[in-house]
């Protein structure tokens, strides 16, 4: 018998010695808190200690404070700014400095600002703009450009443009589309392709469709879905299955849905 059919013998045993792989799913209720913990200017979950695990992030009228993640419960608070942090146009966590950690961003009608994460608290005030940048359809922080930082992405009703990130400013305007992109049921970033580049998703009432991002600009159309796929609830894109692409999830009343990319 020749060496490859025996070869292939040994990978039918040990597949069925193995079995299938179980099937993936969410496990049982844990309370991650004992207690009651929201903000009135928002709540988030985002990494801004670096460990690899997203804090529970609250905004008030206050102070932003955070519950940092151990792996199975959100900790005691922390009061990560002594003041006010929010913005009039939106408040957003992400990694625009590549070190590893979210860094707090605020919107408002004149500039952006970031306070950098330490790894204990949000540093100071820091003008990422020197004018105005947000969208009329969205404003929106994910990494387009593969560089580790995330940038800044504003959709407006004739096209999308990018602000990337150096890491202590985001640099000039660039026509990411040369024609409106965006969708009826939601426009999201999130890399659906596993490059390492978040790509534009928009999510309207026939179907999902991809521009992908070539770190440049978003390329031309693909459909992703053949048929609808939002939820009533919210529609999501992140990676819960760890392959390194972003799924589709939506929440609908009855249960929560994914459609996983490849």
């Amino acid at each position: 018998m020749k060496k490859t059919s025996v070869k292939l013998i040994a990978a039918v045993v040990l597949l069925s010695t193995l079995g299938s792989p179980a099937q993936a799913q969410f496990n049982l209720n844990e309370s991650w808190t004992q207690n009651p913990y929201f903000g009135s200017r928002g709540t988030f979950f985002a990494d801004v200690t670096g460990d690899g695990r997203a804090d529970a992030i609250v905004v008030n009228n206050d102070k932003v404070t955070v519950r940092r993640s151990n792996g199975s419960s959100f900790t005691d608070n922390e009061s990560w700014t002594q003041n006010p942090y929010f913005g009039s146009r939106g408040t957003f966590f992400a990694d625009v400095t590549g070190d590893g950690r979210a860094d707090a961003i605020v919107v408002n009608n004149d500039k952006v600002t970031v306070r950098r994460s330490n790894g204990s608290s949000f540093t100071d005030n820091e003008s990422w703009t020197q004018n105005p940048y947000f969208g009329s359809r969205g404003t929106f922080f994910a990494d387009v450009t593969g560089d580790g930082r995330a940038d800044a992405i504003v959709v407006n009703n004739d096209k999308v443009t990018v602000r990337r990130s150096n890491g202590s400013s985001f640099t000039d305007n660039e026509s990411w589309t040369q024609n409106p992109y965006f969708g009826s049921r939601g426009t999201f970033f999130a890399d659906v392709t596993g490059d390492g580049r978040a790509d534009a998703i928009v999510v309207n009432n026939d179907k999902v469709t991809v521009r992908r991002s070539n770190g440049f600009s978003f390329t031309d159309n693909e459909s992703f879905t053949q048929n609808p796929y939002f939820g009533r609830r919210g529609t999501f894109f992140a990676d819960v299955t760890g392959d390194g692409s972003a799924d589709a999830i939506v929440v609908n009343n009855d249960k929560v849905t994914v459609r996983r990319a490849f």
